[in-house]
């Protein structure tokens, strides 16, 4: 792609060396008695993996308030090389929005429960598997990743693409168990021993599994005449896919029944793009940036429109473009945002464009926001020093291969519009500046003129080693595991000192050079997600040290405040149970930074879907409340404790027992809420904030299975453990002023 191949290359080696995703939380059945290799991923290129049911069960886990989360792998990386347990991959992503009374995406699904079941007809034992034909409706959202690694063909080297995606349902009465249907979505090349003739940047999926990638032949090896020209924006619908390799190359996709050439050998220079969802806009709609400050949107199928007027009152924009379902501006179907460069300003990117989005792809309204002179933190007042700094996130191979996007737009539970992004400090623009902040914007969306107020969500001081703190129920002593006063106690209060603080990257001995922080993601209730670099304290039997790594972090809003407190939710090192496997596996990398600047690996803003779990009114809910959260999905590298020795020994990492028969793979983390919706009986069904006669046809066509115009997270609104008439008729009654059924 349109970037110095050097950097790919060292995302490439650091992911294999601390994390990265394609199936499931499984582990071999070790089949030649050696050490962990080779593992149980499934080869890309293969008609038996193209597409691939199975069901993750997530295991339960804290956040460092108590908060309860669930987590599991939901995706392995593809095995291409024989000397790795799988490839690594860049950026994941998870639809913005989900599709409620859905169908599941297969008629079947897998399912396993001892070591050794999965779905490697060789490498895993079968025989343990439990076939299970679900029915019923069910929620549906989708993920995508993309895996890359170094592929020899005869005696050249060439860097290998596959763009993948899954459909992933639940059933909302049981929100720990995960029903995914994987596929292959495009590779880059034939086969494995065939060069490659493209190179791809994936940028989003929806819940009906419309997969949207860039793709050029940026440093492509294979011959002149099939190398794919120019820009171009490629849609795969993946239930659409045959089980044969859909190679992208000068032809198009190979699988042409299944895949949309939206944007075709276009001669300017093009971000990995998003799209509004076939679910909000009623069908895929292909969105993306260019470097002459254009969107491009797919305002009728494959026809592409260019407008600037999604930035208004600024030069030109930066990075990728990001959208989320959260409707900011009337009439809209979402809204998007981007990072920009004021007119006033001084040529940084200063300032975040956010713009409503009709469900035609056309903006209905748009605002620019700058940042200040100085921002502060709102929780203690503390004035971050911006010296003269701005925005990044979207430099060297970010752009192009992606994630998306650098920034962020949400809303919040009074309806304000959010908008974030990370600062970098100092006028010196440098990618691998380490001295950062996470800067929120809150604005009236009602009110054009309205000002703006920043604040300073999470932050770093690299000057002074200092930052945000970081908060916890751990008591006195802020450390987990000591049993002092407060620990525990089920409320963070002032019996419980900080657990940690934000810390400057070039703290840590990780050896990485870029950023302390990734982008930031919204969640529906206007928390903030992001991956960052900290001091945390540890109990070691007869002390409290600190030790510095990476964690995955949530910024709680306070609405009344506008103030962002931390919650720690797991760190490198974290175990979790595996529900499938039947063995604890570790997190032993997560991604921050690469040689120079952010990773492709790292949270974006497209990591975070932007409904709350199961499509609840976030109104209802409280601001720490972890339903807010539709879902996450990062790429972690997780090491299963195969032979149960506690020692987590990946044969395949430097320094390791290469004896090992621990397994290591890059997989695609998926975390999310696992409390059951409690009973409801509000019977403003349909969330217009007004309770007559639309509530009855709206709970009328849930019955029917339409639950466009239903909000609530049961559609058995009288609880009897059915869907029928009554409920209808337990509606109609509480229209007219009956007490809850």
């Amino acid at each position: 792609m349109r970037v110095n191949y050097r950097p790919v290359q060292a995302v490439l080696t650091l992911a294999m060396l601390a994390g990265a995703a394609m199936g499931q939380d499984s582990v071999s059945r070790n089949a030649n008695g050696g050490n962990g290799l080779p593992g149980d991923s499934l080869a890309p290129w293969t008609a038996s993996a193209a597409r691939v049911s199975f069901v993750v069960d997530l295991a339960a886990f804290q956040g460092s308030w108590g908060t309860p989360f669930g987590a599991a792998p939901l995706m392995k990386a593809s095995r291409i090389s024989s000397a790795r347990f799988n490839a690594a991959n860049l950026s994941a992503t998870i639809s913005t929005s989900a599709r409620t009374g859905a169908s599941y995406p297969a008629s079947t699904f897998a399912r396993w429960t001892q070591a050794g079941g999965g779905l490697h007809t060789t490498e895993n034992n079968t025989a343990l598997n439990t076939i299970l034909s679900p029915n019923g409706p069910v929620t549906l959202f989708g993920v995508a990743a993309m895996d890359v690694d170094e592929q020899l063909s005869g005696t050249t080297l060439y860097f290998a693409n596959i763009a993948y995606g899954a459909q992933v349902a639940f059933d909302p009465a049981l929100p720990t168990r995960l029903f995914v249907t994987r596929v292959i979505g495009a590779q880059n090349s034939s086969a494995p021993t065939q060069l490659d003739r493209s190179q791809f940047g994936v940028g989003s999926i929806d819940a009906d599994g419309n997969l949207c990638i860039r793709a050029d032949s940026f440093n492509s090896a294979g011959t002149t005449t099939s190398l794919l020209q120019g820009d171009n924006y490629f849609r795969v619908r993946l239930p659409s896919r045959s089980t044969s390799v859909n190679l992208i190359d000068n032809a198009g996709g190979g699988n042409s029944a299944a895949v949309d050439w939206v944007l075709q050998r276009d001669g300017a220079t093009q971000a990995a793009p998003t799209a509004i969802p076939a679910d909000l806009a009623g069908r895929s709609v292909l969105l993306g940036a260019d470097f002459m400050g254009l969107m491009r949107a797919e305002t009728s199928p494959l026809v592409v429109t260019n407008t600037a007027g999604h930035r208004p009152g600024t030069m030109d924009h930066r990075g990728s473009a990001t959208f989320s379902s959260a409707i900011v501006f009337s009439g809209s179907v979402g809204t998007g945002a981007v990072l920009s460069r004021s007119t006033g300003g001084s040529g940084k990117a200063d300032s975040i464009s956010v713009f409503g989005l009709s469900s035609g792809g056309t903006v209905v309204a748009a605002r620019t926001l700058t940042i200040p002179a100085t921002i502060a933190d709102t929780c203690d007042a503390f004035g971050w020093p911006m010296s003269g700094g701005g925005f990044r996130g979207y430099d060297s191979q970010t752009t192009f291969r992606g994630g998306v996007g650098p920034a962020a737009v949400g809303r919040d539970a009074l309806g304000m519009g959010l908008a974030a992004a990370v600062l970098y400090q100092g006028a010196t623009p440098n990618p691998a500046n380490p001295y950062n902040a996470i800067a929120a914007a809150r604005f009236d969306p009602t009110n054009p003129n309205s000002t703006a107020v920043w604040t300073a969500a999470a932050w770093v001081d690299s000057a002074a080693l200092d930052g945000k703190d970081i908060l916890g129920d751990y008591g006195s002593d802020g450390a987990p595991g000591s049993g002092d006063a407060g620990e525990g106690d089920g409320v963070v209060n002032g019996l419980d000192a900080p657990i940690g603080r934000l810390a400057a990257l070039t703290e840590t001995s990780l050896g990485y050079a870029g950023p302390s922080m990734s982008s930031p993601a919204f969640d529906a209730g206007g928390n903030i997600y992001f991956i960052a670099s900290a001091s945390l304290k540890r109990w070691t039997g007869a002390a409290v040290v600190n030790d510095f790594d990476l964690g995955v972090f949530r910024a709680v809003l306070d609405p009344a405040t506008f103030c962002y407190k931390l919650e720690l939710l797991f760190r490198v090192g974290q175990t979790f149970a595996g529900q499938n496997s039947a063995r604890n596996y570790r997190v032993t990398g997560i991604n921050l930074a690469d040689s120079d600047s952010v990773s492709s690996a790292a949270l974006w803003s497209g990591s975070v879907a932007g409904n709350a779990w199961n499509n609840v009114n976030p109104a209802l809910l409280q601001p720490a409340d972890p339903a807010n959260l539709g879902g996450l999905v990062l790429t972690t590298r997780v090491v299963y404790d195969v032979n149960q020795d506690g020692l987590y020994e990946d044969p395949t990492q430097p320094g390791s027992n290469a004896a090992s028969v621990d397994e290591g793979y890059n997989v695609v983390l998926y975390v999310g809420n696992i409390t059951p919706p409690a009973p409801t009986c509000d019977p403003d069904v349909n969330c217009d904030g007004s309770v007559n006669g639309f509530d009855i046809e709206a709970m009328e066509q849930a019955v029917n299975g339409d639950m466009s115009n239903f909000c609530q997270a049961d559609p058995d609104y009288n609880h009897d453990g059915a869907v029928n008439g009554f409920d209808v008729e337990a509606v109609e009654q509480g229209v007219n002023g009956a007490p809850c059924p």
